[in-house]
Parts: structure tokens; sequence; C-alpha cells
């Protein structure tokens, strides 16, 4: 990428909220809009946006669950709304934080949600961390 580094968590997210870049949900949506969403942006998170504010994350791993409660129909369950399933514990870092702390959360599997402040600046996965190790040595 040409884009200018920050020296900080900013320069490894691939996609900028506030470029427009990142495809979000709402928690209104359904999930079939949002998995629509992301097949066609081919990522396996969204971040779930109310008002301007961070308020959830989808994973793909919450649809799938949703796909295997028997008790209701296919059709039922993509009418869901995504804020019925999203999580709402988030695992945040602040955008000054060193790259250490972003080990915690990909141990466990999470993405990493970027804020500054309160304002959502993006995700980074475990990909993003290691291409960006492997482009700056």
């Amino acid at each position: 990428g040409d884009q200018p580094m920050h020296g900080d968590l900013s320069d490894l997210i691939s996609r900028k909220y506030d470029k427009g870049d990142v495809v979000v949900a709402g928690p209104d949506d359904t999930l079939d809009t949002a998995f629509k969403r992301m097949r066609g942006a081919d990522v396996s998170q969204l971040p779930v946006i109310q008002d301007g504010r961070l308020v959830g994350i989808l994973d793909e791993s919450d649809i799938v669950q949703v796909m295997h409660t028997d008790a209701i129909t296919r059709e039922a369950r993509f009418k869901k709304p995504v804020g019925s399933v999203m999580i709402r514990d988030l695992d945040t870092v602040q955008v000054g934080e060193p790259l250490e702390a972003l080990i915690p959360l990909f141990d466990r599997d999470r993405v990493a949600i970027v804020l500054d402040g309160e304002q959502f600046v993006g995700l980074i996965t475990r990909t993003d961390l290691i291409n960006h190790l492997s482009l700056n040595r």
C-alpha cells in the first residue's frame, strides 16, 4: 500500500472505517443481509454499527451457531436480526497501544477491534499482523 505510516496500530488496518472501506451491518439488519455482505467482501467478521458507534461484532462462527439451531426454520434463522446474535463483549484496543497488545486477542481467536477513544477505526486480524511484520522487516 501507498498509505503513509502513522507509527501506530492503524498501520495494520487494511480497511479503515473513516474511509468508508469497512463493510458493516446494523443491529436491525437480518442475518441474511449480513451474511451476503460478508461473502461479498470476503471477510469473516462484520462490525455492527448503530448511530455511528460500534455496538457489536458478528463473526462467521456466530452465524454457524444459529444455523445449527434446529428449533427454527432456515428462513426464520436468516431473518433474525444481527443484534440478537452479535457479540457485545468486545475485545478492543486503543490505536496507540503497542503491537504486543494484539497477541492475547489472537491467542483467544478474536479479531482486534481498534478504537481511537470511542471512535471505531477498524479491525486487525492475525493475517494483517503477519503481513505487517513480513513487509516491515
